[in-house]
């Protein structure tokens, strides 16, 4: 049973891990297709933008502006640089149009302001008439010119296309001689996502809030099975311990009523009244043994709510001194036994039978479990009568501590039970305090003893209790 739950425990932990790795693993493909498919739509929703005849004829503009300032730079009236700075103001005389443009055109295809977009000019080559070729820029070599959009740093954009665009130019050389210049012109268009992983969490935000969902239920799901698999397991064992106990002290009796009984038929103990009677007595203590452990499984195994209490009024200091005198007579003179009870004069409404039950456990056990020397104290403390009862014995690991006022728990090492016993006294105990409206709970070290605390309210009234 235990090599089984420890196997379902670690399969069940196992298969959280997977499905949790998996989902993690399906949500970091969701996040990243659906970033790939913003940048494909958002791609597409600027094609449509500036592949139209109004954005055509901007770009013609000032190209034209520019090819009209080729001829002064052939014939070496203007400088590269100067020519080049013509190309950029140009266009950048006709960029709010654009921008104006372009932020309609976003809205109209629904398309995220945060996505920006740029042009510039990538590669610009001259080629004569006899096909020598001059480079004013050459891509990925040469800083492009900017021309529309938003100019924002290249490296931090998504290339989006390229346009290639040639024109001839016919103009007079510094030799009054008609010349003849081609211009290929390369435009290179680039958008940038600016806070890109916002704006898909944002939209992915719904989904993530539902695997989140799923993962927290799937844990706790996953927890309360193992915890209530440890509880059943838990369970089983004691009923488990319990029969097997049970079965023990019900073995001496009734082995010991076997043989009085066959004495009894016997011949010879007809004849010989002594050991007649004693075969007699021996049946009716026996007899009277196995009532007891009847009455102690039935009686012990009530809750707080099915004890009915007998109620009365008694000096609790006086009624204490009471039950400790007639303990110290049945323990051992090796025991100390010691008491420091407050004389007090308030009285409390207790059932005198139940609550010496209480006490007389718990000395009991103080003695069963190796103790030497015990104290009972009592005093009023914060409206509150409270009873102390300390022992050296072996005291309770700090994992028995919530499972000692168990039904059927029982001090045991290593599954060995060193002790005898049902298991069911301190439950007692604790359900007849209940049944006082009080608390009962301990305080212990492994081999140093315990001391268990039994508190009432000062101000319990009949009304409070179940009576009989």
């Amino acid at each position: 049973m235990q090599i089984k739950s420890k196997v379902l425990i670690a399969g069940a932990i196992l298969s959280l891990l997977a499905l949790t790795t998996m989902q993690g693993y399906l949500t970091f493909n969701t996040y990243d297709l659906r970033k790939k498919s913003f940048a494909v739509e958002s791609r597409q929703k600027i094609g449509r933008i500036v592949k139209t005849s109004y954005v055509d004829s901007l770009s013609w503009y000032y190209r034209m502006d520019f090819v009209k300032k080729i001829p002064e730079y052939k014939n070496g009236n203007i400088t590269k640089q100067q020519l080049l700075l013509e190309l950029e103001n140009a266009a950048k005389a006709r960029n709010d149009q654009f921008l104006k443009y372009y932020k309609q055109g976003a809205k109209h295809f629904n398309l995220d302001n945060r996505v920006l977009f740029k042009k510039v000019a990538s590669t610009i080559q001259l080629i004569d008439k006899k096909g020598n070729v001059e480079n004013l820029i050459v891509e990925n070599k040469n800083e492009p010119v900017f021309l529309l959009g938003n100019n924002f740093p290249l490296n931090e954009g998504l290339l989006i296309n390229n346009w290639n665009w040639s024109f001839n130019e016919e103009f007079v050389n510094s030799n009054q001689e008609n010349d003849t210049v081609i211009i290929k012109y390369r435009a290179s268009l680039y958008m940038k996502i600016v806070d890109w992983d916002k704006i898909i969490l944002k939209q992915l935000l719904l989904l993530f809030f539902i695997a989140f969902l799923l993962l927290i239920f799937l844990i706790t799901l996953t927890t309360y099975s193992i915890r209530n698999l440890l509880k059943l397991k838990r369970v089983s064992d004691i009923k488990t311990d319990f029969i097997n106990n049970i079965t023990h002290e019900l073995k001496t009796p009734l082995a010991t009523l076997s043989i009085a009984t066959k004495t009894l038929t016997n011949k010879f103990a007809k004849d010989n009244k002594d050991i007649a009677e004693d075969s007699i007595n021996t049946i009716n203590r026996q007899n009277k043994r196995l009532q007891n452990l009847i009455d102690q499984v039935v009686d012990n195994s009530l809750g707080y709510n099915d004890i009915m209490l007998n109620l009365e009024q008694v000096n609790l200091s006086a009624f204490i001194n009471e039950v400790c005198d007639d303990f110290s007579l049945t323990i051992s003179k090796n025991i100390q036994f010691i008491r420091d009870i407050d004389d007090t004069e308030k009285e409390i409404l207790i059932d005198k039978f139940y609550f010496s039950t209480t006490i007389i456990n718990i000395l009991n056990n103080a003695v069963k479990f190796d103790g030497t020397v015990l104290k009972v104290k009592y005093f009023i403390e914060n409206n509150t009568h409270i009873i102390a009862i300390s022992d050296n014995g072996i005291g309770i690991s700090k994992k028995n501590k919530k499972l000692i006022f168990g039904k059927f728990y029982r001090v045991s090492e290593k599954n060995i039970h060193n002790y005898k016993g049902l298991g069911l006294g301190l439950y007692y105990c604790n359900q007849i305090i209940k049944a006082h409206h009080g608390t009962i709970d301990v305080e212990s070290k492994e081999k140093e003893g315990s001391t268990f605390y039994i508190k009432i309210p000062l101000d319990g009234r009949k009304e409070h209790f179940i009576s009989r």
